[in-house]
């Protein structure tokens, strides 16, 4: 096993664990008001953030894919 086959399973182990541990449902906000506007409240930093980290993990990982079917 080369380090290309190497950080392609950690990376889909980590995307799988990113994705299966967080809830994009929860919310912060903490207050249980029945307004309309606090259904339609936008995601925290910390969601963004780990939206962001998978998204570019996933990009590295069909990257990662491409060059070990052609190297493979």
């Amino acid at each position: 096993m080369n380090t290309l086959e190497g950080i392609w399973i950690v990376l889909s182990i980590l995307i799988i664990g990113i994705i299966l541990s967080s809830d994009p449902k929860s919310t912060n906000t903490g207050s249980n008001n029945n307004q309309l506007s606090l259904i339609f409240t936008s995601a925290s930093d910390g969601q963004k953030a780990l939206r962001n980290i998978t998204w570019i993990m996933i990009s590295i990982f069909y990257v990662s894919s491409l060059l070990l079917s052609y190297y493979t």
